[in-house]
């Protein structure tokens, strides 16, 4: 059976990399949850964790603005981890609305597993690739990245 031609993006003689990129992404995201499932995280949680364990005292919302996420997905997920023990909350000196963010022992024990797993799912899908591709690689995405960003400057996407 042929495959239909959409013209629009049959076009675009990168769409096939972008595909790929996509589908990588993918299988990495389901490998991950995989890996993460029997320390009872998903990959929310995990990025979570990872995040405050980088800067012990994170307020909710820098903590939301680094995660690129809203506030109330945020402030949803801390009552988990809280729930759970791997975080606590403490009020934010600089805003008594607000809370700062700090991991727990048990926080602290969960975070080094998951982050274990990680580096194997890191070192898997670099394998492939020799230290020079790899930075290569790294330069295309950021650059890739920083398209992206521009592109949801101001108030969101623009029309590309």
């Amino acid at each position: 059976m042929e495959k239909k031609r959409i013209s629009e993006l049959d076009d675009i003689p990168e769409y096939g990399s972008w595909v790929e990129v996509v589908k990588t992404y993918m299988k990495c995201q389901r490998l991950m949850t995989a890996r993460l499932a029997p320390l009872d995280l998903s990959i929310a949680r995990y990025e979570v964790l990872l995040a405050i364990a980088r800067d012990e005292g994170l307020s909710q919302r820098r903590l939301a603005d680094r995660l690129l996420v809203a506030k109330s997905n945020v402030t949803a997920l801390m009552q988990r981890l809280e729930a759970l023990g791997l975080i606590t909350r403490e009020s934010d000196p600089d805003d008594a609305r607000g809370h700062c963010v700090y991991l727990t022992r048990t926080g602290r024990a969960i975070l080094k597993k998951g982050v274990r797993e990680q580096a194997k799912v890191v070192k898997l899908m670099m394998e492939g690739l020799g230290a020079q591709d790899a930075r290569v690689f790294g330069r295309v995405m950021r650059s890739v990245g920083a398209s992206l960003d521009e592109a949801l400057e101001g108030d969101g996407p623009k029309p590309l």
